[in-house]
């Protein structure tokens, strides 16, 4: 019986993109934690999960399901806007918070995590999540200017970034 109802739970949830969270992590995660829940015979499909079990944001989570809103799929297109809406009031508490602090340091753009990759000028949640599934795909940045061969960083952007960031 407990096996039966294992397997309905894990089957009736469609999984939100995610990256680093295994998918029992987000399965059991609480309804809260995403933001937005749709639903349709049968399924519930939550999406943008942010806040971790204890309803605390997880920032690196949080930039992550912004810079990918894009590719998730929605029963109502209205509700990505929804979605987006509140993720972006969680952005802009924690960016806030980032610029307050301000850079101290360079970044290294081959291991930089989300959250210092938002530090940087003109560098957002889409383009953090580019420069990491680049150097995931295509390996390490062996220059700093090698940066402008990630979709959506041009010359302004790597002017604006370029005595801020280091590759070693």
């Amino acid at each position: 019986m407990l096996f039966s109802f294992l397997v309905l739970f894990m089957l009736s949830e469609s999984s939100a993109i995610c990256q680093g969270w295994t998918d029992l992590r987000i399965r059991l995660l609480p309804d809260s934690s995403f933001a937005v829940i749709e639903a349709k015979p049968g399924e519930k499909i939550r999406h943008c999960p942010h806040h971790d079990s204890n309803g605390k944001i997880d920032e690196e989570q949080l930039i992550y399901v912004l810079g990918t809103l894009d590719r998730e799929t929605w029963l109502d297109p209205a509700n990505e806007q929804v979605a987006g809406k509140h993720l972006k009031n969680h952005y802009d508490k924690f960016i806030a918070k980032v610029m307050k602090k301000g850079l101290h340091g360079s970044v290294n753009i081959n291991r930089a995590k989300l959250i210092q990759l938002v530090a940087l000028p003109q560098i957002g949640p889409v383009l953090a999540v580019k420069i990491v599934e680049y150097r995931n795909t295509r390996g390490l940045f062996e220059t700093i200017e090698q940066i402008k061969n990630v979709e959506g960083i041009g010359t302004g952007t790597f002017n604006a970034v370029r005595h801020y960031i280091t590759v070693n």
